[in-house]
């Protein structure tokens, strides 16, 4: 007698794939497979065209009992969609019928008065994320503070639509609108008001790397932060340096106690929030590479007072005693990654690190060590006198010259002995060296690369390509 799987058994394995093409596989499998494979497929809808986003809403038509399956919503739509922003506005005022979506994400969408009213007729909608929109100008009547339960809006290169507005016009009215607002992602600093900060758990926000814009925000918004935020993460893209501009010394910055507890961002903030932020266990530094070793142990020094867990940043030449400082001074620390870009640690201190150092940080479960791309080293000394010696560029000649490989030493044995020092350990990297190629040749990054400790794939040798 054959066993045939109750349905519930096979909707609990079908919301195990998490790829769309997979479960695209599954529902042309048969008539049973199609019926219980859909509603998860349509969890998560992509739009990437104005003809795709009509055709699946005209199927929704004919399938009410679809419509509240959907929980996440993603329109990409083409840069030059300008031209179709009647039938954009005609797919806007149709989205309603998503009763039960929490997730919108909108991407180059040119959107009139109905996205305004969208956002009124989506009752869960939770995390709403614009990225190069253009948007029309808000509506003077503001909703209900009932109306819109949005606690995460992301806002990247927003721009007006038609009318010059300011775009603080559409910051108040979308902060008025969205009252629950507590996570912010913002590409325009001058955008966000001040009154607007206090109440925010996470900021997450992008500014150009000129002194007045790094003044402002060190001087305006930093300070006004309430003592609800929890994560900050601050981008300063990299701009050119002007040589007619001097450079300014960085003031020191005053900031009101914080619970903070993760920050990514400069080195020069994230030293100011040292002595503000006690509560700190996660710190990112995204600005580069600090310059000289005494400087990343003086940071140390000043993090060794917060219960520190995770801890990121590079230097430009790799110094032992920036990870023991590290291991010694950071106890409570689980997650560590160190980036370097000239020099690299030896074999022997690879060898004792996980014997004698490792075990210092009992919670630790991942190290990342690893070296930034660099510019290739110099073709080998026996080509160029190849060269010298008029030997033409043949297939033989080419076998006779191979590729100068780093020395390669297994981990293998290192790591297993490291594992009982450091019970905790689940994943070590290392990305030492690069293999010379020929010119056209793709290089590679040579990766120790190990995983769940535990699952024996210890000392895993891995390729990586690289530009």
């Amino acid at each position: 007698m054959s066993f045939v799987a109750p349905n519930e058994i096979w909707i609990h394995i079908f919301s195990l794939v998490r790829e769309g093409r997979s479960l695209k596989s599954i529902i042309l499998t048969c008539h049973r497979f199609h019926d219980l494979a859909l509603p998860e497929l349509l969890q998560r809808v992509v739009w990437t065209s104005v003809e795709k986003a009509e055709t699946h809403m005209d199927f929704l038509e004919t399938q009410v009992a679809l419509r509240s399956v959907t929980r996440e919503l993603v329109l990409n739509l083409p840069k030059d969609s300008y031209s179709q922003m009647d039938r954009i506005t005609e797919i806007v005022n149709r989205m309603a019928i998503f009763v039960n979506l929490d997730t919108l994400s909108i991407i180059y969408g040119y959107f009139t008065d109905s996205f305004y009213n969208l956002l009124a007729n989506l009752p869960r909608l939770t995390h709403l994320s614009l990225t190069a929109c253009h948007l029309a100008r808000p509506p003077t009547n503001i909703p209900g503070p009932n109306s819109s339960v949005v606690t995460h809006l992301t806002m990247n290169d927003v721009m007006p639509l038609f009318s010059s507005f300011h775009m603080h016009t559409l910051h108040e009215y979308l902060f008025a609108a969205l009252p629950h607002v507590v996570a912010l992602t913002h590409t325009d600093l001058h955008t966000v008001s001040a009154a607007q900060l206090p109440r925010l758990t996470s900021l997450s926000i992008d500014c150009p790397s000129n002194a007045h814009v790094v003044a402002m925000l060190v001087k305006y918004y930093l300070p006004r932060l309430g003592g609800t935020l929890r994560d900050l993460h601050v981008n300063i893209r990299k701009t050119l340096p002007n040589p007619h501009e001097p450079a300014e010394p960085l003031d020191p910055i005053e900031l009101p106690v914080l619970l903070l507890r993760s920050f990514t961002g400069s080195l020069h903030i994230a030293t100011g929030l040292l002595r503000s932020a006690p509560s700190l266990s996660s710190i990112r530094i995204n600005d580069g590479f600090i310059k000289k070793t005494q400087e990343a142990l003086v940071f140390i020094e000043a993090c060794s007072a917060l219960p520190l867990e995770e801890i990121e940043f590079g230097v430009e030449d790799w110094d032992d005693e920036v990870l023991l400082a590290i291991l010694h001074r950071l106890p409570s620390c689980q997650h560590v990654r160190l980036f370097f870009h000239y020099s690299q640690p030896s074999d022997d201190f690879l060898f004792h690190l996980g014997i004698q150092y490792l075990p210092l940080l009992a919670k630790l479960h991942t190290l990342h060590v690893y070296a930034k791309p660099a510019p290739p080293p110099s073709p080998p000394a026996q080509q160029f006198r190849r060269y010298l010696a008029g030997e033409e560029d043949t297939e033989e000649s080419k076998q006779r010259v191979p590729a100068v490989i780093p020395e390669e030493e297994s981990c293998v044995e290192y790591l297993a002995v490291w594992k009982k020092y450091t019970p905790a350990l689940r994943r070590v990297q290392f990305v030492k060296g690069r293999e010379w190629k020929r010119e056209g040749e793709r290089a590679r990054w040579f990766v120790w690369n190990v995983s769940e400790v535990d699952d024996g794939s210890i000392g895993r040798h891995a390729d990586e390509d690289a530009d």
